[in-house]
């Protein structure tokens, strides 16, 4: 109970601490007082003197209380005509920040069936069915113009290691400040509410999509977490309790509607736009985060004991002559649990490390849809 109070307690006086600053530049800090274990925001005063020494101006800074906070905060920003948001935090709040640049709009259209009978309607001067259409969910930047900048306080941060930036504040100020603009690619993806059955709202992440038993250890991780604030004893927990008792499960993936369709035992799946995971896996080697073009790796069947040796060889990034590990790269993919797998179980979905659902799951490439100081 008393760490319940502190936290409201740090966050309170870190209204204070900012109360006084004007807002001199086009540029907002958007922080997680809680990241890296909370020191964010008890060390707030002394970082923002580090911050405002190379930024030589003011930043207006907005600090999240709960999740989903980054991506509501960045959104009003953007939408007031600040261009440049710069997250601080780790790798969930940096995912929030980013999904803040953009909105999901519904756009019409029409659809093959529609269309033949819209030439018919035509041909005998009828149009009565003409204006029948379909949604389609579409990503859409709310100021193409806008910037992102990045100053991890993570534990792990994994993006910046993708990005290969810096993972000190002061450096990654300069780099900011004095760096060149790049345009990245992100992936949108829509999951499966695990409750409804439905599928969710379509999000953006930045590096990776874990799918399957890594995505089951980092679920259970964070599980642990909310109840023994170690990360060392939720990730040894969670590795040990998934990693002796997962069973893969039979999937359908479709590449790029249907080029090509695999049927495959996954044990984990990875649908990254970087090279990098946590722990310092470099997933996907061949990556990169503006060629437009998803990298699935599919780890097939493996029982524990092949498992830790494919986990060894993902590590490093070696396994590109494995029998039971797939490399894939393509644009759009499809993957679905066959139909008896989705009575046995939930394949869970999680996105920047942090779970969002379930499959069934659709991932697609944006190509240099986000513009980052880097």
């Amino acid at each position: 109970m008393k760490a319940h109070t502190s936290i409201h307690q740090s966050t309170d006086s870190l209204a204070g601490i900012t109360a006084d600053i004007k807002d001199t530049t086009d540029t907002v800090l958007i922080v997680n007082p809680k990241s890296s274990s909370g020191s964010t925001g008890k060390d707030w005063e002394n970082l923002f003197i580090k911050i405002k020494k190379t930024f030589g101006k003011n930043p207006k800074v907005a600090f999240t209380k709960k999740s989903g906070d980054g991506r509501i905060l960045t959104r009003k920003f953007l939408k007031e005509g600040f261009k440049k948001i710069v997250a601080i935090g780790g790798d969930g709040t940096i995912n929030e920040v980013a999904n803040g640049f953009f909105c999901v709009e519904k756009i019409p259209i029409r659809s093959s069936y529609v269309a033949n009978i819209e030439n018919k309607n035509n041909n005998n001067n009828n149009n009565a069915d003409a204006h029948a259409v379909v949604d389609s969910m579409m990503i859409k930047p709310i100021n193409t113009d806008a910037i992102m900048g990045v100053l991890p306080r993570g534990t792990r941060n994994v993006l910046v290691k993708s990005l290969n930036m810096p993972d000190g504040i002061e450096e990654c100020c300069q780099t900011f400040v004095c760096g060149k603009q790049k345009k990245i690619d992100v992936i949108s993806v829509a999951a499966t509410d695990p409750e409804t059955r439905l599928s969710l709202p379509i999000r953006i992440f930045l590096n990776a999509a874990e799918i399957g038993i890594a995505a089951e250890i980092i679920d259970k991780s964070k599980k642990i977490r909310n109840k023994i604030n170690s990360r060392l004893v939720s990730t040894v927990s969670s590795l040990i309790s998934t990693v002796s008792t997962y069973e893969s499960s039979i999937c359908e993936i479709s590449i790029d509607d249907g080029r090509e369709s695999i049927l495959t035992k996954v044990t984990m799946c990875i649908i990254a736009n970087g090279k990098f995971l946590g722990g310092g896996f470099k997933a996907a080697p061949n990556a990169d985060v503006s060629d437009g073009l998803l990298d699935i790796v599919i780890l097939k069947d493996s029982n524990s004991l092949e498992m830790m040796s494919d986990f060894i060889n993902i590590k490093k990034g070696t396994y590109d002559k494995e029998d039971d590990v797939l490399y894939i790269q393509a644009k759009k993919v499809l993957i679905k649990p066959k139909e008896e797998e989705k009575k046995r179980r939930d394949v869970t979905v999680t996105i920047d490390g942090e779970p969002i659902g379930i499959l069934p799951a659709t991932f697609q490439i944006i190509h240099n849809a986000l513009t980052i100081r880097m």
